[in-house]
């Protein structure tokens, strides 16, 4: 039974009656309609009578009784309020948050140009995001099981994501689930029938995510797709399971991508990822693909895209985006190919290795910049601003945002106070406590 226009449904826990206004969209399990009630307007699932099952009802009962990871990384999900059903009817739904659709983006609809494209930056913080909540809900126990680019919203200008659908979200190695996965997501050990989905079928699924977004292709769509005259099961089970290769692998040809104008922008946006992220993604699809126990994990992407984040530079000539390599000089954009000048950088030492950042003009100190973990909702906190002098055209500094005095050693060994509001000056060999940690300007 599909709801109709002005039916009344009531909520489970909440005892809520909700109105039925509109139909949104359908899909595989459901469709989607505009609800109206307890004061607010929702968005309501209503499964289908073959997913109207015990099992289904059952779990998402414990979803809405368990909620979302807490903080700003469970809050990306739009996770079960409440069940919902109807009177005189064995089918139910459940009501979410509703999505701005005017403000958020598909992958697709910016494929398509419907919607802009992220600039880098923005990418890097719509992957961080995506690997932040992941791991939270992994943290959880729980597993999510369909990680594809149709359960992905962002925003294109803030990056900031929605991870939709999560009806299917399970405990770890656990609960049942009548959904596996999209099949062009799932790990090759799912699709073999080796394995049930896992955190760790999550992270190959993540990792496939993540070359979308930045490449706008599949991570094993190569010559052996292009080969196949039909893209059925059996050509999918032997590309996405049986002979898995990347296309970019680098000693393993048979899946290079063909000569073929539909595959000219994965070659395109592959020379666009900074080498630390190709070096990575490559992980994920060599070691990754045979060893789940060595895929790329949440925390390695997290602090991939949060320090590509901050080496970003924008092209004096044409403003382009770009990433500067810690000890290369000299680059050239590669939009306009105009040489990008060096910029000082900030090291920061600490538990987990050497982060950089790197000193533009504003650039910003974070409180994440200085230690490791950090309370989410307090890591971008503004420590300290790359500032111009007042007088003194082309003198650059640190200015001290915080509360408390900084020390600031000359590479001379002579020790300076920045009390707050005043900078330090951005020279090369300077070491300054900040906070408990010590950073180094370096060239």
């Amino acid at each position: 039974m599909v709801l109709q226009i002005g039916q009344k449904i009531k909520g489970e826990t909440q005892n809520i009656t909700f109105t039925v206004r509109k139909k949104l969209g359908e899909g595989t399990q459901g469709e989607v309609y505009l609800v109206e009630g307890g004061g607010g307007k929702f968005a309501c699932k209503w499964y289908k009578l073959v997913q109207a099952t015990g099992g289904q009802k059952s779990a998402i009962r414990a979803l809405v009784r368990s909620g979302p990871p807490r903080g700003p990384s469970g809050n990306r999900f739009i996770w079960p309020l409440d069940l919902v059903a109807s009177p005189g009817s064995s089918l139910f739904g459940y009501t979410m948050r509703l999505i701005d659709m005017d403000r958020f983006a598909t992958l697709g609809e910016v494929q398509a140009h419907l919607k802009p494209v992220p600039s880098f930056s923005t990418l890097c913080t719509i992957s961080y995001q995506l690997a932040n909540s992941y791991r939270a809900l992994h943290l959880n126990g729980y597993c999510y099981r369909d990680i594809a680019d149709g359960n992905l919203m962002f925003d294109p200008h803030t990056g900031d994501v929605l991870i939709c659908d999560n009806d299917n979200v399970g405990v770890n190695r656990q609960s049942h689930s009548q959904v596996w996965g999209t099949m062009e997501y799932m790990a090759p050990e799912l699709i073999r029938g080796e394995k049930d989905p896992s955190t760790e079928t999550d992270l190959h699924s993540l990792a496939v995510l993540l070359f979308h977004l930045w490449c706008w292709h599949h991570p094993l769509h190569g010559s052996m797709e292009f080969r196949f005259r039909v893209w059925d099961l059996p050509a999918k089970r032997k590309v996405y399971g049986e002979e898995p290769v990347f296309i970019f692998h680098p000693t393993d040809s048979r899946n290079r991508l063909p000569e073929d104008p539909d595959y000219a922008t994965a070659k395109i946006r592959w020379a666009y990822c900074p080498p630390s992220l190709r070096e990575m993604f490559t992980q994920a699809f060599t070691i990754g693909l045979a060893d789940p126990k060595r895929r790329v994990t949440e925390g390695e992407w997290q602090r991939e895209f949060l320090q590509l984040r901050d080496s970003i530079v924008s092209c004096t000539r044409c403003s382009a985006e770009n990433f500067e390599e810690i000890g290369v000089s000299g680059s050239p954009c590669w939009h306009c190919r105009a040489p990008i000048p060096p910029h000082p950088k900030l090291a920061v030492r600490h538990s987990a290795g050497v982060h950089y950042l790197t000193l533009t003009e504003g650039a910003k100190i974070l409180k994440r910049h200085l230690s490791t973990p950090w309370q989410e909702e307090e890591k971008e906190t503004v420590i300290g601003e790359v500032v111009q002098h007042p007088q003194q055209p082309g003198v650059w500094g640190i200015r001290n945002l915080s509360s408390r005095p900084w020390k600031a050693t000359t590479a001379g060994g002579e020790v300076l106070e920045i009390p707050p509001q005043k900078a330090v000056p951005l020279n090369p060999g300077f070491r300054i406590l900040i906070e408990g940690a010590e950073v180094e300007i370096i060239p």
